[in-house]
């Protein structure tokens, strides 16, 4: 199985980089070919420019998209020979950072995860699995049920970002309170996501 594992955060000390490390070993200990992307350390741009829609014309899909920036074609040739994607970011201001929103902006794009044939949307990821960890520091019900502001996220990101191209999500798990939490109780958050990815 090959395995693409994205991930965004700025700081090597986060706990984000520790469920990297801990979700990458539990990959490569199960067999899998792992291929990380850290987006801070590659440098990944993620603005999304005029010349990036070029295939659109007064809000319509008018063709597909021909060629595509040589950053963009790499990223998209590691999710097309991918059989597993794995998506950890943490959540700021509930919601992506910025750095991962670009790269769903830019990667993400027409004629390659979804298209259309007589507006029905054609999905593209019907061969692909997904799973995604988000650390945050809000709170986190006692029995792990997600909060509204984690339902909100997970339908604004892994529901709806894969549902309109058919991978099957197989989780999103949210791990809260992350800023003010024990190194044990960190570490149980790690032992449930090396679990999770097996």
């Amino acid at each position: 199985m090959k395995a693409l594992l994205v991930f965004a955060h700025p700081r090597k000390e986060s706990f984000t980089h520790a469920l990297v490390h801990r979700v990458t070993e539990a990959l490569v200990a199960n067999g899998a070919e792992v291929t990380v992307r850290d987006l801070y350390k590659l440098g990944f741009d993620p603005v999304l420019r005029g010349e990036d829609t070029i295939h659109i014309e007064n809000g319509k899909f008018v063709r597909e998209a021909t060629s595509f920036p040589p950053d963009v074609q790499t990223e998209m040739d590691l999710i097309a020979e991918s059989d597993l994607l794995v998506y950890i970011f943490p959540s700021w201001w509930n919601g992506m950072p910025a750095m991962m929103k670009g790269y769903v902006d830019r990667v993400f794009q027409h004629g390659f995860a979804y298209s259309f044939e007589s507006d029905e949307p054609r999905k593209l990821f019907s061969t692909k699995k997904a799973i995604f960890f988000t650390p945050t520091g809000q709170p986190q019900n006692a029995d792990r049920s997600l909060t509204p502001l984690d339902q909100a996220m997970k339908f604004l990101t892994s529901d709806w970002l894969f549902n309109s191209n058919n991978a099957q999500v197989i989780d999103h798990v949210f791990y809260g309170r992350v800023p003010y939490l024990t190194s044990e109780e960190l570490e149980n958050y790690l032992l449930d996501a090396e679990f999770r990815i097996q």
